[in-house]
């Protein structure tokens, strides 16, 4: 287990800087067409997208210099970094593997987030003893929904059950599951009686189910976008509270993240390296950017570079 920050302000007033949790979006490669996702596959991004080696240089160089004790690998889609996926993700694990200790400050915690649909076998039994938890989106049990979302594509139809079968082969290999499900406009109303028949489809495959987030969608700053998904702030809570009583009695963690929350949480390291943060008075679309972190000592170096309110910044990503 991790260190807690039960003591932060004592380390922030003894001049101790604490350890850090830090959410890497490793590629913007997909093999999903979600609607409310705001990656593209665009070869511009693409291009800047860091190597593999140079991604196993930036894991390092947060791990050494800007103390970050838990890192939560996502996408895009995880899985599909490097030229010959998933196996240059399975050689990522087996790397992260040297940053595993039983000293808690020492120990490198790794989530990874994925859309469930590359995963098999194989890529399961590498996530055993190095990867803390997978985090795993659903949205909804209907197919139709879903489709409509864009989590069906090509060859990937069914993600429902896909989804549910990777529950079950990550359970069954002791890997625990947090479900996601972004909550907008196409599923609001009926996501909360949902809810049941996801759990127990998932349960039945063998899921180990400990958290579940819903988050509100997030405005992109692009009508279309959030024409289709965006839902008032009032709608969400209201949604959250028939989850809330659908799920009473479960020994499920639930976390309602709302825009707020997610606009002052957060700090995204993009794939090329340098990281997405938002001031006060930003949007998404006037988001700001730091440099490739591997250029900052220190995080006091990068909070004071960039004025990024640093106890703002404790107050969500520190451990």
């Amino acid at each position: 287990m991790l260190k807690p920050r039960d003591n932060l302000d004592g380390l922030l007033q003894g001049g101790r800087e604490p350890f850090y949790k830090g959410y890497y979006l490793m590629t913007s490669r997909c093999n999903l067409d979600c609607g409310y996702c705001v990656l593209e596959n665009a070869p511009h991004q693409l291009r800047q997208e860091l190597d593999f080696e140079d991604k196993k240089a930036l894991i390092a160089h947060l791990y050494e210099h800007l103390r970050f004790r838990h890192l939560t690998l996502s996408g895009g889609e995880a899985l599909l970094i490097g030229k010959h996926p998933p196996n240059d993700f399975i050689e990522l694990l087996r790397y992260l593997r040297g940053f595993r200790s039983e000293v808690a400050d020492e120990n490198l915690g790794i989530t990874v987030y994925s859309n469930g649909t590359l995963l098999s076998d194989v890529v399961a039994d590498e996530f055993v003893g190095i990867v803390d938890m997978v985090g795993l989106t659903i949205d909804s049990a209907n197919n139709t929904l879903l489709s409509a979302i864009g989590r069906n594509k090509g060859r990937y139809q069914e993600y429902f059950q896909r989804a549910v079968n990777a529950c079950g082969l990550l359970g069954k290999r002791g890997v625990s599951v947090k479900l996601h499900s972004v909550i907008g406009q196409m599923n609001y109303k009926q996501i909360a009686y949902e809810v049941l028949e996801i759990l127990d489809a998932v349960l039945a495959a063998g899921g180990q189910i400990t958290k579940w987030k819903f988050y509100q969608y997030m405005s992109y700053d692009e009508p279309l976008r959030d024409g289709a998904f965006s839902i008032e702030t009032d709608q969400f809570k209201q949604g959250c509270d028939r989850i809330s009583s659908a799920l009473k009695g479960s020994d499920i963690q639930l976390h309602f993240k709302d825009n707020k929350e997610m606009n002052d949480s957060l700090f995204n390291i993009l794939p090329y390296g340098n990281a997405q943060y938002l001031r006060t008075s930003d949007t998404w679309s006037s988001s700001q950017r730091t440099g490739n972190l591997q250029n900052y000592a220190s995080m006091s170096d990068l909070f004071a570079a960039h004025e990024i309110d640093s106890v703002a910044f404790h107050r969500f990503h520190a451990i």
